[in-house]
């Protein structure tokens, strides 16, 4: 329940945009983490991450990734690649050797339909865009740099997409794409690809 209050409790109102987000550990507490913040200027922070490991020392650095992110977003330097360093940073300070966070932080801006994004070794979010004949094309946010909290000094760069009306944006942690049925498959990412496709 703790766990649970961390996770956005009410969704900021951006123009033009429809989102959610859901987390349901694999067992009671875990490390996946996602966030929504209300920024200057109607802007969207979205965050998606996932720390190594299970169990309560996941959730206990899930908290302070969650912490950190939230105090930078304050500071608004501008620059995401920074943000990023900085966060890793902190993350470092607050974790012991064997634990790190693959994190994805976007900033998206309902004036010009852009999202600026920085992808700290996570699974790459998707774009779902339809042609005008109905084709899909999976655009992969890849731009960023390695995991944080590993190592105490890292640079990231940043990029910016734009968003098209239709577009769908799809940000998850390997715990979909590698959900095991009874067989011991993977469920794996064209199944995610799919399912989301099917919901526009």
């Amino acid at each position: 329940e703790v766990q649970q209050r961390l996770f956005p409790q009410k969704l900021p109102p951006i123009d033009g945009l429809e989102y959610q987000g859901r987390c349901r550990p694999a067992l009671g507490v875990g490390g996946d983490y996602f966030d929504f913040l209300a920024l200057p200027g109607g802007r969207l922070g979205i965050a998606v991450a996932d720390v190594s490991g299970k169990g309560i020392g996941a959730a206990l650095l899930m908290a302070s990734l969650q912490a950190s992110l939230r105090g930078q977003t304050l500071r608004a330097t501008g620059s995401l690649a920074e943000l990023m360093s900085t966060v890793n940073r902190l993350v470092y300070a607050a974790s012991p050797e064997n634990r790190y966070a693959t994190f994805f932080y976007g900033e998206y801006d309902p004036v010009t339909r852009e999202m600026t994004y920085v992808n700290a070794g996570h699974w790459h979010p998707m774009i779902l865009r339809r042609d005008r004949h109905g084709g899909l094309e999976v655009i992969r946010l890849r731009a960023g740099g390695t995991v944080v909290g590993l190592f105490e000094k890292t640079a990231y760069t940043e990029a910016k997409i734009a968003l098209c009306p239709g577009d769908l944006v799809v940000a998850y942690s390997d715990g979909l794409s590698e959900a095991l049925n009874t067989a011991e498959e993977e469920w794996g990412e064209q199944n995610v690809i799919d399912l989301a496709a099917a919901c526009d």
